[in-house]
């Protein structure tokens, strides 16, 4: 398995186990947390998804490209 689809299925598990999680818990503020880390490890896989050229693309010292996420002029 490639470093994308292992990082990507990590994601997976991590939102699979804390909405298990969350679906037994009645305190309001695990929940809230659980929902929390569901919505990182989202963005997280649709980062790496989108972004994983970019991402695993080694920089030169004079590329001056911004980090994952900065505006762009």
């Amino acid at each position: 398995m490639d470093r994308k689809k292992e990082i990507l299925a990590k994601l997976e598990q991590i939102q699979e186990q804390a909405q298990l999680t969350l679906d037994e818990l009645p305190l309001r503020l695990a929940k809230d947390r659980l929902r929390l880390i569901i919505g990182l490890a989202r963005y997280l896989s649709t980062t790496v998804d989108v972004n994983w050229d970019e991402i695993t693309t080694p920089l030169r010292e004079d590329d001056a490209r911004p980090p994952l996420g900065a505006p762009r002029a």
